[in-house]
């Protein structure tokens, strides 16, 4: 197991497993596909060519909407390549805000043509047969299928479980890693700077601590230096005091 792509439901602890499918899942997934598209025309739900026909005529996509789409691209590969080229936490981290503005800028945009696609007869059926896939794609720590049916998968009460399985499915299927969105140049730019925030904070605490540990140090040399003044002011005081006279002495003296 240990080779094979793993990874963690929100919140829990329990890992899952993802293998690869077999010819017969393959085969049922596309089945699922068929179905699921069969009972979307029986429904009169939209195909994607009958949908961009319809964003055509309302003029949510066209020339301009191209355009604009090609416009933020360049914008957005200007941006990377500052940032690639910048030195400097500061720089960099301006540079990073300014590249993940403008991926979100072209992400909006986008969803004028990706939002509508969605509910479109294929993009359903499409969903339907990545949901069969991970139903029998994803095992536990010993193997087993989490889910024994498409239909268990579908009755499955841990939201968590079922969405990020198949999330995972989708990235594993798509040749990605889970963790690609942290790939991205803003990202790793991102990481820089806070890990150059983090090592000066430490330096500063570094630097805090040995200016308390030597103040301490300075304070107790201080007492020990106030206690022996002490010392040999007690010892001076009972040097000069006079001393008391001896009657035996006398008394010898005498005889």
């Amino acid at each position: 197991m240990d080779n094979k792509r793993s990874f963690l439901a929100a919140g829990g602890s329990e890992r899952y497993y993802i293998e690869s499918p077999t010819a017969e899942d393959i085969r049922k997934a596309d089945w699922q596909y068929s179905k699921t598209y069969t009972q979307c025309l029986i429904e009169d739900i939209t195909t994607q060519a009958e949908m961009l026909d319809i964003l055509t005529r309302r003029g949510i996509i066209g020339p301009e909407f191209e355009q604009r789409a090609e416009e933020l691209n360049k914008n957005l590969a200007h941006k990377i390549i500052e940032l690639e080229d910048a030195e400097g936490v500061d720089k960099k981290e301006r540079l990073a805000k300014d590249v993940a503005d403008a991926r979100n800028e072209l992400y909006k945009w986008n969803q004028r043509l990706t939002g509508p696609m969605n509910n479109t007869a294929e993009q359903i059926s499409d969903n339907a047969r990545l949901e069969y896939l991970t139903s029998c794609m994803v095992v536990d720590n010993n193997g087993k299928r989490v889910w024994e049916s498409y239909d268990n998968y579908l009755k499955e009460k841990s939201q968590d479980l079922s969405i990020r399985a198949l999330y995972e499915v989708m990235l594993y299927l798509q040749g990605l890693d889970s963790d690609f969105l942290d790939k991205t140049p803003e990202a790793v730019a991102m990481k820089e700077v806070e890990k150059s925030i983090i090592d000066k904070a430490n330096a500063h605490l570094d630097a805090a601590r040995a200016v308390a540990n030597e103040e301490e140090s300075y304070e107790k040399s201080d007492e020990k230096n106030i206690t022996k003044d002490e010392e040999v002011e007690d010892m001076s005081l009972s040097n000069d005091k006079p001393k008391k006279s001896d009657p035996d002495n006398k008394s010898r003296k005498k005889k």
